[in-house]
């Protein structure tokens, strides 16, 4: 324990009881959590938003008739924008171009580029400020051909530092359509970038299994989990010992990002969107969704993280209920929303949010 452990406010320690490393003091002087999805920033508040996400995906799959349904795992990838280094995960190593049969051990190594002076890296950062633009035209390309499609969508990050896309698709088993007719509709929608006009695609690469939700269902939530787990944790390397080719790599990206217009009236120089930050990413890591009027959305249950927050800030007060007049110091874990606008209030600032 610090020994100035002492001096810490009675609402921060409570907060940091609970796992937060990295609490915030709203404007009312209520402490809340950091709400960070990345884990090495802020284990707890990642696990909280990767298992709320978790559950929604659960929740579309198990939690309604599903004997109605049938159901696709989709993945998406993006263009290729050069070679890059070809490490195996497993198994026997194919001859990389650089010449080298690569081993494990190599692993840094995955997704670097051969030629650096010959990778396009404006065009993987600008790709990644699109890729948002591209999903939704694919999604509305998709319900134009099938109208009853739900999805329950996760954006990961591949190793050479580009997105790409993992998604549970629900369509009515009176629509349904064969897997690799899915695959190809979704592969072949385009975007046109709203910044510069350019014509927005998937890669080649593009993968659709059907599975059955009595069947697959379970190993699809825990391998999109897993994707989940993944995803919140910086994109760089955890390797001990980087080669020196990897951390260049990431600078030349991080240097294409900040050059990079994020807008139509975007100045690079003066701007201070994350985007120029995130390798150009301006999605969310997950999405699904929404219900309306006229689609049940993909929860079956109508769940959402705004519905997860309500129930746990109900569980709170109800346990604050017979607490006497002493008013609490502490927020309950679901007040991420008074943690958001802090941390915007931080920015604003021109802090470092945490």
């Amino acid at each position: 324990m610090r020994a100035d452990s002492e001096t810490i406010e009675p609402g921060k320690a409570d907060v940091l009881a609970r796992g937060c490393s990295s609490p915030i003091k709203t404007a009312t002087g209520v402490w809340v959590r950091c709400g960070s999805r990345i884990k090495s920033k802020c284990a707890s508040c990642a696990e909280l938003y990767r298992g709320d996400w978790a559950a929604i995906a659960r929740s579309g799959v198990f939690d309604g008739p599903v004997e109605r349904y049938r159901f696709y795992l989709l993945t998406l990838t993006a263009p290729s924008f050069g070679r890059v280094h070809r490490v195996p995960r497993s198994g026997p190593a194919p001859r990389c171009g650089c010449g080298s049969a690569h081993s494990a051990a190599d692993a840094a190594l995955r997704g670097v580029p051969l030629d650096p002076a010959q990778y396009d890296y404006a065009g993987q950062v600008a790709w990644n400020r699109d890729a948002g633009v591209l999903w939704d035209r694919t999604r509305r390309r998709l319900r134009d051909r099938w109208d009853s499609l739900e999805y329950f969508i996760v954006r990961e990050w591949q190793d050479r530092g580009v997105l790409h896309v993992h998604a549970i698709v629900r369509v009515a088993r009176v629509e349904a359509p064969p897997a690799e007719r899915l695959r190809d509709a979704a592969r072949t929608a385009t975007a046109v970038s709203k910044v510069d006009g350019s014509v927005v695609e998937w890669g080649a690469q593009a993968q659709c299994d059907a599975f059955r939700a009595d069947g697959d269902g379970a190993k699809t939530i825990w391998y999109l989990s897993k994707a989940l787990n993944y995803v919140l944790k910086d994109v760089a390397t955890d390797a001990g010992e980087v080669p020196v080719e990897v951390w260049r790599h990431q600078v030349a990206l991080g240097d294409a990002a900040r050059r990079m217009r994020c807008s139509g009236v975007c100045e690079p120089q003066n701007c201070s969107s994350l985007v120029h930050k995130r390798f150009g990413s301006r999605s969310q890591v997950v999405s699904a969704s929404r219900r309306t009027k006229h689609r049940p959305g993909w929860s079956f249950t109508g769940l959402t993280r705004t519905v997860q927050r309500r129930l746990r800030r109900e569980w709170w007060e109800s346990q604050q209920s017979g607490a006497g007049d002493a008013s609490p110091t502490v927020a309950p874990a679901p007040l991420e929303g008074l943690a958001a606008r802090s941390r915007r209030e931080l920015v604003a600032r021109g802090w470092a949010a945490p």
